[in-house]
């Protein structure tokens, strides 16, 4: 044990040995200025020891010397940046236990033989007073422990991760983690934070400066890889949507082909499914090339194809009475007419397929004969340089 905490001790002890004396004779009348001097004097032996310990005199040849002991350097790791003393709270124990138990306890025992209600509430209060500072002196007792501890395995670290200090003392990482945000919170290592999972510990500045630009291309990196998951998961979406139009649409130009199969040749009606059939396959056909065209094909593949489908259906099913009624024969004209109507229109849906591609052509065209009329390369370009040079 060293001086210092032995010094303590003996305070604690002449501390005791008042309030003994005081409750023996029952006069408490200097029992503060005796604990007060007793005080005093252990910060005056503590200065005088720290100064005999250090320097001494020796007279030679009538000249004073003064020889300094050698000091014991103090080792700057960064988790110890913070001068805190190993004892850290060993006086709060000792005057919070002495009074406690030496003055408070026995007045408060006093206070209930007595049956004095104030006595006991002051008294009380005194008590649980004594007991917390005693709990925190005991508290600050330990965290100094294991900032030493702590300190002296992570020396020149200026970051940690939890699992490792854990390894090597022996701990789980729980309980680690428990002491390190308890030192933080105490203010025993100011400058260190942990980070956003508490799996690390930075001790500088530095570290910290370090671990958040890494977060940052940490975030970024994993936007950037939400951002392609997404534009896969819509492009997957997109293409799958366009695999199911063209394959719906395949299974329509084959009803036809099947229908138009039944009927006979000579019918004006084969001959018009013929032409309906060819337009949906260019249709399709240009769609398989360009799938943003796709969108445009919602009308025809949720109302005028099932429509068709459903007229071409009754139109076999009115071919194959044997007898010719008016009904019969005035449904199938309206049916073949208006087939006319459902080929002209897929034609005019095939022509808007190609409207994005009609305008940057002609837009091209344009500016290609703005540049040749410009360069005099063509008819009315030329023209137009021969009244310039008239004018000049």
């Amino acid at each position: 044990m060293d001086k210092q905490t032995q010094d303590l001790i003996d305070a604690g002890n002449d501390i005791l040995k008042s309030v003994s004396s005081a409750i023996d004779r029952n006069d408490y009348s200097t029992l503060a200025a005796d604990i007060s001097r007793t005080l005093k004097t252990v910060s005056i032996e503590k200065r005088t020891t720290y100064a005999s310990r250090n320097y001494s005199q020796v007279r030679r040849n009538n000249y004073t010397y003064v020889n300094r002991a050698p000091q014991v350097k103090r080792v700057n790791y960064p988790f110890l940046q913070k001068r805190v003393s190993r004892y850290s709270g060993l006086g709060q124990l000792i005057a919070g236990a002495t009074v406690g138990l030496a003055v408070v306890f026995p007045t408060f025992a006093a206070m209930i033989a007595a049956n004095l209600i104030p006595g006991i509430a002051i008294s009380g209060a005194f008590l649980v007073a004594c007991t917390f500072i005693s709990c925190r002196g005991i508290r600050k007792l330990q965290m100094s422990k294991k900032l030493y501890q702590y300190g002296n395995i992570l020396k020149e670290a200026e970051y940690f991760k939890i699992s490792d200090l854990a390894k090597v003392t022996l701990k789980t990482d729980e309980e680690v983690l428990k002491d390190i945000k308890a030192l933080i919170k105490e203010g025993y290592v100011p400058r260190a934070k942990l980070d956003s999972s508490e799996t690390t510990c930075m001790i500088t500045d530095n570290a910290y400066q370090m671990y958040l630009g890494a977060e940052q291309d940490r975030l970024a990196r994993e936007q950037k890889e939400q951002n392609k998951q997404k534009a896969e998961v819509t492009r997957s979406k997109n293409l799958s949507k366009d695999q199911a139009i063209i394959a719906e649409g395949e299974e329509y130009v084959k009803f036809v082909r099947e229908i138009n199969d039944v009927i006979p040749d000579t019918d004006e009606m084969s001959n018009k499914l013929y032409r309906l059939e060819n337009i949906m396959n260019r249709i399709f056909a240009q769609v398989e090339k360009d799938p943003d065209s796709a969108e445009e094909l919602h009308k025809l593949m949720n109302y005028y194809l099932p429509t068709t489908k459903k007229l071409l259906t009754a139109y076999v099913e009115l071919d194959k009475q044997p007898d010719v009624g008016e009904n019969i024969t005035k449904t199938k004209k309206e049916i073949d007419a208006a087939m006319d109507t459902i080929n002209e229109a897929f034609e005019n849906l095939l022509d808007s397929l190609f409207q994005d591609m009609a305008w940057d052509i002609s837009s091209d065209i344009s500016v290609m004969k703005s540049m040749m009329a410009q360069d005099g390369l063509t008819a009315e370009g030329q023209g137009v340089a021969a009244q310039m040079q008239m004018k000049q």
